[in-house]
């Protein structure tokens, strides 16, 4: 039987053990009524399996003793940001989700210039996106959740870009070129993704005109932005993860 995952702080691992707190406690205790003497994985984002036998059960706290320590198999090879237009409703929700399965490592947040949803500084937002990604995270097997950041505007981002060995622009006008005809091994690969309403016509510009930056078309079909960012996500994960 495949062995449940769950979330332990670093600081937390003692030695041979480990101890699980938090709704993670909880859960193995009142909802999956784990016993002494039961098999986890527990993982803290340091790319590590850590197999483990429970030893005690507390109210809120649950210790492990670590049978083995492996590399864990489902983290990212490369390094890929998903930049994201600020969308409505709980389309960002489900964006945090579907990128943390398909292994991107990073989202940033953005406002652009036809972005309808506003950042407002809102940490309850920020919480229940990182919940939704450690929650991803447990569930298709990697070790770390996304690093969300937020609050940023669209010229943040074009700053940022020359940080990358390549840049994925996804534009409803791009012609013929597809992510699959990028040749190259990158490892710092950015993916840039719009709002409902896309990007303004300057906007587009000064992206088309970064070098590193190469506008591609995810097919014939117009895509919502939340299907958009899931697509491109995949295609960039299967086209340059060896």
């Amino acid at each position: 039987m495949k062995l449940k995952r769950f979330h332990f702080d670093i600081k937390n691992l003692n030695g041979s053990n480990i101890v699980i707190v938090g709704q993670d406690a909880i859960h193995i205790k009142s909802v999956m009524r784990l016993k002494v003497n039961d098999e986890i994985i527990a993982v803290c984002g340091d790319g590590k399996d850590y197999h483990s036998k429970i030893i005690d059960i507390q109210n809120e706290k649950i210790v492990c003793q670590i049978l083995n320590i492996s590399n864990n198999q489902a983290d990212a090879k490369i390094n890929v940001t998903l930049y994201q237009a600020l969308l409505k409703a709980d389309k960002l929700d489900l964006v945090v989700q579907k990128a943390t399965e398909l292994g991107i490592k990073n989202i940033t947040l953005f406002e652009s210039e036809f972005c309808v949803a506003k950042w407002q500084g809102n940490n309850n937002k920020i919480d229940r996106l990182n919940k939704i990604s450690l929650e991803a995270t447990k569930q298709c097997g990697r070790s770390e959740p996304i690093n969300i950041k937020a609050g940023y505007r669209f010229n943040d981002i074009v700053n940022e870009l020359k940080n990358y060995d390549c840049v994925i622009f996804a534009y409803e006008n791009a012609q013929d070129l597809r992510i699959s005809d990028i040749k190259g091994e990158f490892e710092n690969i950015a993916i840039i993704i719009g709002s409902e309403g896309g990007f303004s016509q300057s906007e587009s510009n000064d992206l088309v005109s970064k070098e590193n930056v190469y506008c591609v078309s995810l097919g014939k079909r117009v895509l919502r932005a939340e299907t958009a960012s899931i697509v491109a996500s995949a295609i960039v994960m299967e086209h340059f993860e060896k």
